[in-house]
């Protein structure tokens, strides 16, 4: 008897130190907003993956700094819209592939979300800083030369966007929200919308052409799931008297 209890009360003993460490990975995609997306949600026709790789560390209870790089794509084409019909003909698209790099300062508006036995959704900010690097293939090889004359804006500022070079490093400042939630005391599963502000009107490859009073953006949604590192130690029981 003294055995089973023994061993039935050995889980309860050990204590769960947690480790101020936390390594995770996160998957979703990217999404561009910009003078060839017709939706204001941006771009949706053809979502492409895009994979974060994170490691954080606790500084207190409610904030953490996290250091981040992702690998993704943007993308979009004027030739899978129906309408408008000016779209049909304009018919620009581009691609990017994009590597980002950023730091970023989380906090946890629970706090404490680390102890042992607490198994809750848990809500959270985000701010960043850092950059992105692209590589955008723009395509206007499509163009209707026969419906929009050469004394057209759509014509001329296609002249202009074509010597214009393209951004391949971009500063950025991420910000977005959160929430996580704990699976067990090193597991975590979260759920992320991060919105990158910048000043670009060339993520796309066209300003001119399309509408250049309007600055192109790109957000990003995800999942994920992290390891939280840590240990287990006995505590010894107190003996009343």
């Amino acid at each position: 008897m003294v055995f089973v209890i023994a061993l039935a009360s050995q889980k309860t003993l050990a204590q769960f130190t947690p480790s101020k460490w936390e390594i995770g990975i996160n998957a979703g995609t990217l999404i561009y907003q910009g003078d060839l997306s017709e939706s204001p949600f941006g771009y949706t026709n053809s979502l492409k993956p895009a994979v974060e790789l994170w490691v954080s560390k606790s500084l207190d209870p409610y904030f953490s700094i996290r250091a981040n790089l992702l690998q993704g794509s943007l993308g979009a084409d004027e030739s899978t819209y129906a309408t408008p019909e000016y779209r049909r003909h304009r018919n620009l698209a581009f691609n990017s592939s994009v590597s980002e790099f950023s730091a970023e300062l989380v906090w946890d508006l629970n706090g404490k979300t680390y102890r042992e036995g607490m198994r809750r959704f848990s809500p959270y900010f985000f701010a960043a800083a850092g950059f992105a690097i692209l590589h955008i293939d723009r395509n206007w090889s499509r163009f209707d030369t026969t419906y929009f004359n050469s004394k057209s804006p759509a014509s001329i500022g296609l002249g202009i966007d074509t010597l214009h070079k393209t951004p391949g490093f971009l500063p950025i400042i991420p910000v977005g929200i959160g929430a996580r939630y704990m699976v067990s005391n090193h597991i975590y599963i979260n759920a992320e919308a991060t919105y990158r502000i910048f000043s670009s009107d060339y993520i796309d490859g066209f300003s001119y052409a399309a509408n250049p009073a309007k600055n192109d953006h790109y957000y990003g949604l995800s999942l994920g799931v992290s390891y939280r590192f840590g240990w287990y130690g006995m505590s010894c029981p107190k003996i009343p008297l």
